[in-house]
């Protein structure tokens, strides 16, 4: 980025591919200051060139509610809230910015929402434990005709998961198959440990992943461990931690897990020993950050 920046700079004309390029790197490399940056450069510029491109481009690097309500503006002055691609995108911003009202007005202002729109949307629901919403608006999409993908039976098992929706998370996940012909891979595997893990059915989680026809990844132990976590399995939690650690050895989230079930049940020694374990095999604990 700092060469396609260089580049950029040098530029003695820039059009609208360009400006939507250097923006769309900058959000790519999680550099929404950056991103940003270049946004209100290129409207001071010129707003007219502004297309959907380029709004969808920064509304990928908003996290601000305030901000958002800034570009929305915008996009509703020069007339693209009805546009496809912004839509989807306003969507998705409001959703990471907290607000569930505008984000399902964002979605109902798209002329055809398509497949991206309607998970978006069921994204958002489900990011915010609205499991019923989710499903009303699952159920809608199937109504309207929209077939489901892969990535909306994630959100939509996920939903159920957040909700405590067992047996729709169930139906949903045969559905799969069964209506749609899709077949269910370590994401959905790992929704589905997450929902039994979730409602404390450990050992049913246990049982689920023994049974599973493709190889359990790092994901779908994490998700059990996670579950171990909160209901304090410690012997479930410990094989669940050895499945991570022995396929993601680096990951430092995995010992501390391990480290605070021990701990959540008066296992001292045994939590003091993990955090030892991470120190003999030099895996660092990530440090926290904050947007302040």
């Amino acid at each position: 980025m700092d060469e396609a920046a260089k580049e950029f700079n040098r530029m003695p004309v820039r059009n609208v591919v360009s400006w939507t390029a250097i923006i769309s790197g900058f959000v790519k490399k999680d550099d929404s200051v950056a991103a940003l940056k270049i946004f209100r450069q290129m409207k001071s510029t010129n707003e007219r060139i502004i297309d959907s491109f380029t709004i969808s481009s920064a509304l990928g690097a908003i996290n601000s509610l305030d901000l958002g309500l800034q570009v929305h503006t915008l996009v509703t002055k020069v007339g693209l809230a009805s546009e496809l691609s912004v839509g989807s995108s306003l969507v998705t911003m409001y959703s990471k910015c907290g607000n569930i009202v505008d984000c399902s007005k964002a979605f109902d202002q798209i002329d055809e929402p398509d497949l991206i729109s309607w998970t978006s949307l069921i994204a958002s629901y489900a990011s915010h434990g609205k499991g019923e919403e989710a499903l009303q608006v699952y159920d809608h999409m199937i109504e309207k005709g929209i077939q489901p993908d892969a990535v909306t039976f994630v959100e939509i098992i996920s939903a159920c998961s957040h909700a405590g929706l067992v047996e729709r998370g169930h139906s949903c996940f045969h559905s799969m198959t069964r209506d749609f012909g899709i077949e269910p891979d370590n994401r959905h595997f790992a929704c589905m440990v997450d929902l039994l893990g979730r409602s404390g059915r450990l050992k049913e989680a246990e049982r689920f992943i023994d049974s599973m026809p493709i190889d359990p990844d790092s994901l779908v132990w994490t998700s059990l461990l996670a579950a171990c976590k909160l209901h304090g399995d410690v012997e479930l939690g410990k094989v669940a931690a050895e499945k991570v650690m022995e396929l993601a050895p680096g990951r430092s989230g995995t010992y501390i897990s391990l480290s605070n079930i021990f701990a959540d049940v008066g296992k001292w020694k045994e939590a003091v020993e993990i955090r030892r374990r991470m120190s003999r095999i030099g895996v660092i604990k990530e440090p926290g950050w904050s947007f302040t």
